[in-house]
């Protein structure tokens, strides 16, 4: 399996689970699991970790852009991330978005080096998540 499906895979994982241990989204009648109240519950701390990990270098230096509306081009972030919302939100999710919606993979080499790099980074910091939270493997819950 490729980093691209194992990534897209535990980020799948992790929003079913999200919705089911009851972050989701306030003031909306579907659930959409809620990112924003995840990561509040993981703090500061775990950034840090992260960061001084090393294992999302790329991730917190150059973060991905966001593709923007008018004109249709890339918008990166002033700067690095500097706190576990921003990883999340910025970095995981913004990777997510990209790849899920045809924006990944689509430049030259150079390009294709860089949306591996933060894709295996992306991962890297789900599965720290994912430990620390004692979240199981995908199919460890099942729907109801």
């Amino acid at each position: 399996m490729s980093e691209r499906q194992r990534f897209t895979d535990l980020f799948e994982h992790f929003e079913f689970t999200l919705k089911r241990r009851g972050f989701l989204q306030k003031g909306r009648d579907h659930a959409q699991a809620d990112w924003d109240s995840f990561e509040r519950g993981l703090g500061q701390g775990f950034f840090d970790e992260v960061r001084d990990a090393g294992i999302a270098k790329t991730l917190i230096a150059e973060p991905p852009g966001k593709l923007m509306r008018a004109p249709l081009e890339w918008k990166r972030p002033d700067g690095r991330l500097a706190t576990t919302h921003e990883l999340f939100v910025q970095g995981v999710c913004r990777v997510r978005n990209s790849l899920v919606h045809g924006e990944k993979y689509k430049g030259d080499a150079i390009q294709a080096a860089r949306d591996d790099v933060l894709v295996s980074e992306a991962l890297a910091v789900l599965k720290a998540a994912q430990s620390l939270l004692a979240i199981p493997e995908p199919g460890g819950e099942t729907a109801t």
